[in-house]
């Protein structure tokens, strides 16, 4: 299975398209991007897999009902549902199935070409590009993608007839490419300490002195963050139990961990986890791990960091694509981290073609993911369908985190035009660029803290100008603020209004409507691990969202022993007991040429409700039904 699409948007519109048709309607375009460019013309018999991702049903009650089983006021509180009746509220109709698979028999593509996902949430077939062309009014060209040097198959724009367009949320490969070749780029220990997928946060990596391992980590914990200094910092019990069916969900894409390097680490920060103890492995559209003698930091990072806080529990790996797609741009993002929308995961570039996997395996309770792009990355109908299926994930009781990012109010220093949301190559001027899936309103978003160092266990917002590492945050331009951070977000403006533009999308430089990221905040800076065999200080807000997914797990654990359910979608809890956080008033995330927005009294775009106080967090969730 694949993860959401790297998918981003390429060059405008140079040659001329074919006219569609009076009854058809321009159903996605992509805008201008400097990390694409559109060279040769599509051969016409080049065949390529076709996925229709059809609308699903009853999505306007979808808000109301994930409300209902996750406010803490509500008498439903934790009534969670089974994958399967969120399966039958949501699949597309029946309608929807019959008309679009019409449309494209009277287009010449027959019915027995067609295969459609048990759930009705896909359809699939397979065509070449000359057919896809005319069924789509476009033109099918190689977009080079120079971040990665590889090349995509896709169109600028395409069509749909306007009887079908309410019927389909989006069509791939189209604005969304599908990759022409690929190859291994994997790095041996010996190469740069980077990681491997494009949609990682990439974690900043920084050699450890080796008398640091004399001393056995004695340092202080500003200059060397451990499971011990993260216990102490947020009051965080050790764990003692593991509850089954609460082991903690990661979720890792094209990035590889290497057993020695979590053996090393585990010998100097947490010595009572055994050597050889890894995750089990959920491999998803061929992803395997470990891979000894590569080096996936953003693994490495997390298992690190989960582990030593969630003994003895453990942890399940979600592995997500194979050695021959690491650091393809078309692995993230096609699908959520678990197998939800029953689509069929066969490749036709002989990457993998296997057993499909729908419904292979179920959720965690928690899944941590410290992967993202910029929200103008992708088209609104993707990233909204994406968005739909964390909220599916929070009606079975899942609690998503993710980090949200290392660029302050840039996305990898990148901002962009506020009149057509296209990106700016550098992060000098423009828009601010909100991250995905961060600004999802439908998972819990993680920033970053850094420990002040002339003061032990003070905490402010994380600020590395020689990395340009900021924590990430800012507003959504594509999801408007949720009820549940409502009330937050007026008093946010009213009483530490930030000195920029913010009348809407459109306009300089964010979009004070939309949804407020991040949620809270954990620390991301000088981490210590081990990387090729190399003691290391790692960071990046990859290290904040592990941290924060621990201590749910945690919670769990207790909710789990004393017969409650988990405690599924967290944000509108969080936000009725903002006491539970240690509120951060100091710092910045600068980017686009300013200072991004500051660190204040209350919620902020750049921590959020603050750090937690354990103790605080688990009575607040505790004393729900």
């Amino acid at each position: 299975m694949q993860l959401l699409g790297l998918l981003t948007f390429a060059l405008g519109i140079g040659a001329s398209l074919a006219t569609p048709t009076p009854s058809r309607v321009r159903h996605e375009k992509r805008e201008a991007s400097s990390k694409w460019v559109r060279q040769a013309r599509a051969a016409p018999d080049v065949k390529v897999t076709v996925r229709i991702a059809l609308s699903q049903s009853n999505m306007h009650l979808a808000h109301d009902r994930l409300m209902e089983i996750s406010d803490p006021r509500s008498e439903k509180y934790g009534q969670h549902m089974s994958a399967q009746d969120v399966g039958k509220l949501f699949s597309p109709s029946q309608e929807s199935v019959d008309k679009v698979r019409e449309w494209l028999h009277d287009s010449g593509i027959d019915l027995q070409r067609h295969e459609v996902s048990p759930g009705r949430g896909w359809l699939k077939f397979e065509a070449v590009v000359d057919e896809l062309e005319s069924l789509l009014v476009t033109e099918y060209h190689i977009f080079h993608h120079f971040p990665t040097e590889e090349d995509h198959l896709g169109c600028n724009e395409y069509h749909v007839p306007q009887h079908i367009q309410e019927h389909v949320d989006f069509i791939t490969p189209a604005v969304s490419f599908t990759k022409v070749k690929s190859a291994n780029k994997l790095k041996k220990k010996d190469s740069k300490l980077t990681s491997l997928s494009p949609a990682s946060l990439r974690p900043k990596v920084t050699p450890a002195d080796q008398s640091v391992l004399k001393s056995n980590i004695e340092l202080p914990c500003y200059a060397a963050v451990t499971p011990d200094c993260i216990r102490k910092l947020y009051g965080i019990p050790k764990g003692s139990t593991a509850q089954p069916g609460n082991e903690i969900g990661i979720f890792e894409d094209g990035d590889y961990y290497d057993q020695e390097d979590l053996d090393l680490t585990f010998q100097i920060i947490a010595p009572e986890i055994p050597n050889g103890t890894h995750p089990t492995l959920h491999g998803i559209d061929g992803g395997v791990a470990p891979l000894n003698g590569y080096i996936g930091v953003e693994s490495l990072l997390d298992m690190s960091l989960i582990y030593p806080l969630v003994h003895p529990q453990q942890a399940i790996l979600f592995q997500v694509d194979d050695l021959r797609e690491a650091e393809s741009t078309e692995g993230y993002p096609d699908v959520p981290p678990y197998p939800s929308n029953e689509t069929d995961y066969g490749f036709p570039n002989g990457t993998w073609n296997a057993t499909k996997m729908c419904g292979a395996y179920k959720p965690t309770n928690v899944i941590s993911v410290s992967y993202g792009l910029g929200e103008d990355g992708f088209s609104y109908h993707y990233e909204n369908r994406q968005c739909q299926e964390y909220l599916k994930l929070g009606l079975q009781g899942v609690s998503v985190i993710y980090a949200s990012g290392d660029s302050g109010v840039s996305n990898r220093g990148e901002c962009i035009t506020p009149s057509n949301y296209s990106s700016y190559p550098a992060g000098t001027q423009g828009a601010f660029s909100p991250s995905f899936p961060a600004a999802c309103p439908y998972l819990t978003s993680v920033g970053a803290t850094m420990l002040n160092n002339t003061a032990e266990l003070v905490e402010t917002a994380v600020g590395v100008p020689s990395e340009e590492f900021w924590s990430g945050g800012g507003f959504s331009n594509y999801w408007p603020t949720p009820d549940y951070q409502a009330s937050t977000i007026s008093s946010y403006f009213k009483n530490s209004p930030p000195p920029y533009d913010k009348t809407g999308f459109g306009t300089p430089v964010y979009n004070s409507s939309g949804r407020g990221y991040p949620d809270v905040a954990a620390l991301g800076l000088n981490v210590f691990l081990y990387t090729g065999g190399i003691p290391s200080f790692v960071a990046g807000t990859s290290a904040s969202a592990p941290i924060f997914a621990s201590i749910i797990t945690l919670i769990n654990e207790q909710r789990l022993a004393a017969g409650k359910s988990s405690v599924g979608f967290l944000n509108p809890t969080l936000y009725q007991n903002p006491d539970a956080f240690t509120d951060i008033t100091t710092g910045n995330n600068p980017g686009c040429g300013t200072n991004g927005f500051d660190a204040v009294k209350g919620w902020d775009p750049v921590t959020g409700l603050g750090t937690p106080i354990f103790s605080k967090l688990l009575d607040a969730f505790m004393a729900l039904p």
